[in-house]
């Protein structure tokens, strides 16, 4: 469960959104969702960097280490979520709706089962995605006419997702190099460097 929040799945299948929204000529909604994804990827990243170095010394706190796996799976399953929605009526949409937010919360869960994160990083990573979503479903505009091909859409982001699961992409190896640089260069962050004891993330965001 945890692997369907990885950068290595979340990123093709926002890559593929994109450019279904180009194909399917609603160039808003598409400006919409890489916008939000901007803005969602840079949040999560500067708090990562900012909190790793030195920030939660500075602050007495134990949000280190906002989870990246919950920031992205809520910004990119809630987009795609809207987007399938966007295409149904009544009953079907909020379906769509609650079986997407039943899997956002599952990989939420699965982070400190798994002793990724602590319950304060699932919480920061869960709003950060939140706000991005919130973003694009201000700025998506109006269903096309005759609404979208939500059949096609869902098939191919499915074989996507399971094409990508199990792959591990090392982005949160960079984002500790980072940080490393960063306690290197700033004599504050390096005096108060290192987390003892506190778990690190598995892999992945």
């Amino acid at each position: 469960m945890t692997d369907l929040g990885d950068s290595a799945v979340t990123l093709p299948l926002a890559a593929f959104m994109l450019l279904y929204l180009l194909l399917s000529r609603w160039p808003r909604a598409a400006v919409a969702l890489a916008v939000s994804l901007a803005v969602g990827g840079f949040a999560i990243a500067l708090l990562k960097l900012a909190l790793q170095s030195c920030g939660y010394r500075l602050l007495q706190t134990t949000l280190i280490n906002p989870s990246g796996h919950v920031a992205m799976s809520t910004m990119v399953y809630g987009a795609l979520a809207i987007l399938l929605g966007a295409g149904l009526w009544g009953w079907r949409r909020w379906a769509v709706y609650g079986a997407f937010g039943l899997l956002i919360v599952a990989i939420a869960l699965s982070r400190p089962i798994l002793h990724a994160h602590n319950p304060e990083e699932v919480v920061a990573g869960f709003l950060v995605g939140l706000g991005a979503v919130a973003i694009f479903w201000r700025l998506q505009g109006p269903v096309l006419p005759g609404g979208l091909r939500v059949s096609r859409l869902a098939v191919v982001a499915l074989l996507l997702i399971a094409a990508m699961h199990g792959s591990r992409w090392p982005i949160e190896e960079q984002i500790r190099n980072m940080v490393a640089l960063i306690q290197a260069g700033v004599p504050q962050c390096a005096l108060l460097a290192g987390p003892p004891g506190h778990s690190t993330v598995l892999s992945g965001l």
